[in-house]
C-alpha cells in the first residue's frame, strides 16, 4: 500500500475502520483478494512477482498492511521482499505473535517500509530503516490518522492533511455513509501547489511535476499509479467488511469480498 487511513475508537460501531490505496507500477503484474493461507485463514492480494503480499485479513480481525518508505528507490535490489514480512505476520495470527515475529527480524535485509499490524484492540506501527537491524515501533492512538510513504501522520506530504481532512467529515457517520465516504476519500486526485511539494528524497532526480502528481490520494501517471483499493471495519475477533477494488478507485467496481474469510462448510458426513 502506499496510504492507509486510520479510524481507531472514533467509528460509533466500528472500533477500527480501514481505507487503503495500493500505488504501484502498472506493469507489475498483481492479483485481488484471495485466500492466501487456511490456517489462520489469510485473505489479501498477492504480488505475483515476488509471491507476497501489501495487505492482508485473517478470519479472526487480525489486520496487516505496508507501505514503502519514500527514498527507498534508490538503494538498489533487496535481497527479500517486504512483501514476506506481511504474510508472515498474518500467518502468526495474533498482535503478540506479530510482536514476536518482528523481535526476530533483521529490518536491515529489506528496503525501507512502515508495517502497520493490529486489531480492533491494539494497533501499532514497526518501521524498517537503513542500517537499523531492530525495527522501531509505536502504538497508534485513538482518532484519525494517515499512514503514507513515510511515518505515521507524517507532515511532509500534503497528503496526509488531506486525507484526514475528508476522513473526519464522515468518520461518525453511519455505516452506508461512512463507506461513499471513504470511497470518495480513496478516488480523491486533487493535487496540492506546486509550492507544498515535498523536495525529493536524497537519491532520488524525479521531476517536480512527478512528485506532484504522487501527492494526489488517487494517482494517475503514465507508468505508475493507483492499482486497487481496499476498506476494512474490524470488531474484536471478526471482520465486519472488506471491500475491494482491482483498479483505481475512481473506476471500480467496487466489489464485497468478507466472504472469503468464511472457512469452507464442511459436509454432514465429515
Amino acid at each position: 500500500m502506499c496510504t492507509i487511513v486510520i479510524l481507531r475508537q472514533v467509528h460509533p460501531e466500528w472500533p477500527l475502520v480501514l481505507a487503503a490505496n495500493r500505488d504501484e507500477f502498472f506493469a507489475r503484474p498483481a492479483t485481488g483478494p484471495q485466500v492466501l493461507r487456511e490456517s489462520p485463514r489469510v485473505v489479501g492480494g498477492r504480488d505475483v512477482e515476488r509471491g507476497g503480499t501489501w495487505m492482508g485479513v485473517t478470519n479472526e480481525g487480525l489486520f496487516v498492511g505496508l507501505t514503502n518508505q519514500r527514498g527507498g528507490r534508490g538503494q538498489g535490489p533487496a535481497a527479500r521482499s517486504r512483501g514476506e514480512v506481511v504474510l508472515r505476520a498474518l500467518e502468526a495470527g495474533s498482535v503478540e505473535a506479530i510482536e514476536r515475529y518482528l523481535d526476530t527480524l533483521p529490518g536491515d535485509e529489506f528496503l525501507p517500509f512502515n508495517l502497520l499490524y493490529g486489531d480492533a484492540r491494539v494497533l501499532r506501527v514497526a518501521y524498517a530503516r537503513p542500517g537499523e537491524k531492530r525495527l522501531r515501533r509505536e502504538d497508534v492512538p485513538p482518532g484519525i490518522h494517515v499512514l503514507p510513504n513515510d511515518v505515521l501522520d507524517s507532515p511532509a506530504l500534503p497528503k496526509v492533511e488531506r486525507a484526514r481532512l475528508l476522513a473526519a467529515e464522515v468518520a461518525h457517520r453511519p455505516w452506508p455513509e461512512l463507506e461513499a465516504g471513504l470511497k470518495a476519500l480513496l478516488a480523491d486526485a486533487t493535487l496540492p501547489d506546486l509550492a507544498h511539494v515535498p523536495t525529493p528524497p536524497a537519491g532520488e532526480d524525479l521531476p517536480r511535476d512527478f512528485l506532484r502528481q504522487l501527492q494526489a490520494l488517487c494517482i494517475h501517471t503514465p507508468a505508475y499509479g493507483t492499482r486497487s483499493s481496499a476498506i476494512v471495519t474490524l470488531a474484536p475477533g471478526h471482520v465486519g467488511h472488506y471491500l475491494s477494488t482491482e483498479t483505481a478507485p475512481c473506476q471500480g467496481p467496487w466489489r464485497d469480498v468478507t466472504g472469503l474469510l468464511a472457512p469452507p462448510a464442511t459436509s454432514a458426513n465429515g
